[in-house]
């Protein structure tokens, strides 16, 4: 089987953000599921958990449009070994390791979080048009845990964290239905 191009693993994991925030838009205008919780899955609720991947969704947004704004300006360093790890497998191992400061959920109300999703998967739909941009990119930005990332890179991050995220909020219905 051929490997996939760069492109098209950037463009396929544009796709499944934007899908994947798609349904956290539709999670978030429902408050009878953004208040669940389950101490035993999660000590968040389904509505911090958006809230969480909202604000670092943003931060993401910002962080790969500097890369675009200025791809002249390479900046070393390469993901450290656990962030290597988690982008090669796709998994993000649960409980291990804590929200950095910024992205730490605050109550923000469900509206307001919706309208700020919204905004965040306009922003993925705009990237869109800068793919090719995107999977040549190789300008790094750091990330709190993973080390430097690039495009790619940050677009893989973002893909698996949002599943990461989604697995705690199903175990968490699944938990309250039992």
């Amino acid at each position: 089987m051929a490997a996939m191009s760069k492109t098209t693993s950037t463009a396929k994991s544009l796709k499944e953000i934007v899908a994947g925030l798609e349904s956290l838009i539709d999670l978030a205008g429902r408050p009878e599921e953004m208040s669940r919780q389950s101490d035993s899955v999660s000590g968040w609720s389904v509505g911090k958990h958006i809230e969480h991947l909202t604000l670092s969704d943003e931060l993401t947004l910002d962080g790969l449009s500097k890369l675009l704004a200025n791809p002249e300006k390479i900046k070393p360093g390469r993901p450290t070994l656990v962030g290597r790890i988690c982008l090669w497998c796709g998994y993000i191992p649960r409980g291990r390791g804590k929200a950095p400061k910024g992205v730490v959920p605050q109550g923000i109300p469900s509206e307001v979080i919706a309208d700020r999703l919204e905004a965040v998967r306009r922003g993925f739909v705009e990237l869109e048009a800068s793919t090719a941009s995107l999977s040549s990119s190789t300008v790094t930005v750091p990330h709190p845990v993973f080390g430097r990332l690039n495009a790619r890179q940050w677009l893989r991050f973002t893909e698996v964290h949002h599943n990461h995220h989604q697995k705690i909020m199903r175990d968490i219905a699944r938990a309250q239905r039992a």
